[in-house]
């Protein structure tokens, strides 16, 4: 563990965010870190790009005719905007489903708009407007395609599941059953892993969608994850919203890095070789191999310890997010006071060490 974020009121410490972080090539060799890259923790939603492929894999996308915006929803941690409730419910109509069938529960969108606009409506809010209704829409769809039941969908122990686990521990370097679960918020199966070999598989997810002979590439899901990729990067309104900093991260970088929050404090990039040219000399680090980076602050932050540390990373990597200007207003987590006026910030202070 190492203090990854300062909180400063006025020009004094006032508190901190500690947490680790590891850099890992789709190769398999650990590049950089902060903290303890071993560190085991759960994915999270950063499980979703993994979970969305059993349904690519047994034919959704031709079966159902999906689009891009539709695949990115199956990977997302939305916001619960109009546009993200109308395509979940419209991915639930292609399997002649509707929302009473998703297992997620309700809760109110996480887009400070969408929810506003809800209250206002007097109307509660449906597992549709869930962040996760995209992810359970795909997977009962999932179960059409492979003629698996659908009741009770998100139980350890369906096939769908059992298969979502290797999958996941395919890309990760494991077998299935070395990978520890618990419930995640939505009822399904959420995955522990350590740092490393998340930041490992996420690299080879991108490895694996440049195509057949990619270092570190699981050719086997090369059609697979270049779909997930693709739909990702092109459309990252679906993958989050206007709540989150991953859609303006995704889109900075022009289908070049994959970028996907887990609650709790945990974030994962994925970085295309294609930006190598960018990257520090420090990693040490072919031009045609992908990276993963996995990210987890300790105390479980999700915006201001969170946000700055994730931007310092990419920023000691050779990313400058200065060139990019979106990202600008995540850089720094303002302090404020009651009245509103600024008090203090929240700076990321750390260095990776380079290995």
């Amino acid at each position: 563990m190492q203090r990854l974020a300062n909180v400063y009121r006025g020009a004094h410490l006032e508190s901190f965010h500690a947490g680790s972080i590891a850099v890992v090539a789709a190769t398999g060799h650990l590049l950089a870190f902060a903290g303890d890259p071993n560190l085991r923790t759960c994915l999270r939603s950063a499980a979703k790009p993994f979970q969305a492929i059993p349904l690519l894999e047994y034919g959704g996308v031709e079966e159902f005719e999906l689009a891009g915006e539709e695949i990115a929803l199956t990977c997302a941690s939305h916001g619960g905007e109009p546009v993200h409730v109308s395509t979940a419910a419209a991915l639930l109509r292609k399997g002649e489903f509707d929302e009473e069938d998703l297992l997620c529960g309700a809760h109110m969108p996480f887009d400070e708009k969408a929810a506003a606009e809800l209250r206002a409506s007097g109307d509660e809010p449906s597992p549709l407007h869930n962040n996760c209704s995209g992810k359970h829409a795909g997977m009962l769809l999932a179960t059409r395609v492979m003629d698996l039941p659908a009741s009770r969908y998100i139980d350890d122990d369906h096939p769908l599941q059992v298969l979502m686990q290797s999958t996941v521990a395919d890309f990760a370097g494991l077998a299935g059953d070395e990978i520890p679960t618990a419930v995640d918020g939505c009822g399904v199966p959420a995955f522990f892993l350590s740092l490393y070999r998340a930041a490992f598989a996420y690299a080879r997810l991108m490895a694996t969608s440049e195509g057949p002979g990619a270092p570190g590439a699981l050719e086997r899901y090369g059609e697979s994850a270049s779909s997930v990729v693709e739909a990702m990067t092109s459309f990252p309104q679906y993958v989050a919203g206007n709540w989150s900093i991953t859609t303006p991260l995704i889109a900075a970088f022009g289908g070049e890095l994959l970028a996907k929050e887990g609650a709790e404090g945990f974030y994962a990039v994925a970085l295309s070789p294609a930006l190598r040219h960018e990257l520090t000399d420090r990693l040490h680090v072919a031009d045609d191999v992908a990276i993963g980076m996995a990210i987890k602050v300790n105390d479980g932050s999700m915006g201001r310890g969170r946000n700055p540390v994730i931007l310092r990373a990419l920023e000691l990597l050779g990313l400058d997010p200065a060139g990019r200007p979106a990202l600008e207003p995540h850089r720094e987590w303002l302090v404020r006071n009651v009245a509103g006026n600024v008090v203090g910030e929240v700076r990321a202070d750390f260095d990776l060490e380079f290995v």
